[in-house]
This record gives structure tokens, sequence and C-alpha cells, in this order.
């Protein structure tokens, strides 16, 4: 006959069996829906979508840099896995506006896609690009390379950084939907230091406060994990966007961090963001390529395949 000890140590497996099948037979609760005012934070539709300047951007042409002026030298940007893949500097200027200029690949990638990202409702920082630029300064002073300049603005407070799997909008159609975006820009560089919170001195497109997807930079060119081709339009061209639909959940074409994160999103939520940049003009996306300094027969291929990722996201079923 088992010893009291024996039996004691078989019904505590039992229990624990049992516990751990009821857990596994209960759903995990939805996270708690976001409230009008927290969506403001992150998306809100605009109304104005049609009339939206993709040149000027969300800031207009008043803060934009002075590609006469010169620039003197603050800082080096320090490159690395964690500090960043584009050379760059931080600068001072006109009215004394210090500024980040981010050099390399990433320059006219960062301008346009910011600019699409802000066309679908979603809060962007200011930025600009500049063909050619003056440095004061530094160790390499006199004429710079293209280069993307965002301002620091007065009111607008880095508050911080927020993750793609940790915020208020978890499970929401516009977080989905911005998820897609990143797909579509092939941007795979989705770590929480690309994401940035914003306090602004004074409510701005609804909110006090804002969740922005802001280094976009690692855009139309290829997904991968490490050094993956960005800014280039025959990698743009060449890599798929979706791989069908299994199970109500769209395969992307992916081969970057964070796979997990796209793994849950469905025809729906592909087509959420689709139906919205097909209301874009020519006009439109011509201007957000032109104001990444792109040429018009380049911009015109890279309109083109997105518009083929369009097409197919809509088709999606």
């Amino acid at each position: 006959m088992p010893s009291l000890a024996s039996r004691s140590l078989v019904i505590a497996a039992v229990v624990a069996a049992s516990a751990a099948c009821a857990s596994a037979g209960r759903s995990i609760p939805p996270p708690r829906p976001a409230t009008a005012d927290e969506m403001a934070q992150l998306w809100m539709e605009p109304a104005d979508l049609a009339e939206r300047d993709l040149f000027a951007g969300p800031w207009g042409l008043d803060p934009a840099p002075d590609p006469a002026a010169s620039y003197t030298f603050v800082a080096k940007k320090k490159q690395g896995f964690r500090t960043g893949f584009s050379p760059g500097y931080t600068v001072r200027g006109p009215g004394n506006v210090e500024w980040s200029a981010k050099q390399g690949p990433e320059a006219q990638a960062e301008v346009t896609a910011s600019r699409l990202v802000w066309a679908l409702g979603f809060h962007q920082p200011p930025s600009y690009f500049l063909e050619k630029w003056t440095l004061a300064g530094g160790d390499r002073p006199g004429p710079q390379t293209r280069a993307r300049f965002r301002p620091g603005i007065k009111g607008l407070h880095n508050a911080g950084q927020w993750g793609w799997e940790s915020n208020p909008f978890m499970g929401t159609p516009p977080l989905r939907g911005l998820l897609v975006m990143m797909v579509m820009l092939n941007n795979s560089d989705l770590k929480p230091p690309q994401n940035i919170i914003y306090d602004l001195k004074r409510p701005r497109e609804g909110a006090q406060r804002w969740y922005v997807v802001r280094d976009l930079g690692h855009s139309f060119g290829e997904t991968g994990k490490y050094k993956a081709d960005r800014n280039d339009i025959v990698a743009f061209e060449k890599e798929a966007f979706t791989k069908g639909v299994a199970d109500g959940r769209v395969k992307f074409n992916w081969s970057g961090f964070h796979g997990n994160l796209l793994a849950q999103l469905t025809p729906a939520d592909v087509q959420w963001t689709c139906e919205r940049l097909s209301r874009l003009s020519d006009r439109q996306w011509q201007d957000a390529f032109r104001a990444g300094g792109y040429e018009p027969e380049l911009a015109e291929r890279f309109i083109r395949r997105f518009k083929q990722k369009i097409a197919e996201g809509l088709a999606l079923r």
C-alpha cells in the first residue's frame, strides 16, 4: 500500500495537472479597449486625407532647414547595433535650433516613409531632406552629403520609449494596421528604441501625448536582421509582400526580428492599411517621394511597387 507521503505526491501532481489543463483551456482575455482619448495618442482618422500636403509634411515648411545656412558641429553620431546604422551629426543652425542630421541610405527613405505614415493618421515629428549642406567645425567640416534633418521643437519633449508589445493600444485596428505599414515599407527595425513617446506643451492632432514610430530609415529595401539593404529599389521590387493566408492569418514575406508581432495579423488588418493608402492621389505619392529628394523616375518605380502591394492587400481573403 502506498505510503502517506507517496499519496500526497500523487494528489499534488493531479491537482497541478488539473490546474494546467484548466489554464490551457481558458482563453486569454483581450486587452482593455483603448478609450478615444488614448487612441488619439497614437492615431486619428485624417478627415483631410485627400488634402494632406505630403511634400511639406505634418509641420509644414516653416521649420524646414535652410540649405544655404552653415550648421555648427555639436556632436558626431555613434554607430552600432544599439546606437544606429547611419552616420550623422547633432548640429546647431540659425535661430539656435538644434538638429539631428542623419546621413547614408536611410536619409531619403526616412523622410518619405514618415510622410506616408502620417498620411494614414499616425503622428510624426518634423523631418526634412537636404541634398547638400555645410558643416562648420567637427572632424570633417565643409560641404556634406545628403541628410535627413530633424529639428528640436520647443514644446515637443522626448519622454522615453515604447514597445510594440507593451502599450495602451494592444489589439486595436490602428496598431495592427501600423504593423502592416511597417511590412509594406520593408521596415524590419522594430526594436523599442525606434519608438518615442512625446509630451507636447499644447495638444496637437487631438492629443497632448504622442506614441510615435520615429526612426523609419530602414525602409524601401529588404527586410533582414543584420545590415539589410535600405533605400534600394531593386531589393524593394524583388521582395514579396505576402505569401497567402492560412487559418485566417496572413503569411508575410518577412525576415526581420519580431516575426511574432505579425503572426496574428489578418486580411482585415492588411485591408485597413491598404484601403487608406489607396485613397492617396498620384500627386500625393509624388510629393511624398519628392520630400525625400527622389528623382522622378526612381520615385515612380517605388510608387509602382507600393501600389502593387496595395492591390495585393486589398485582394486578400
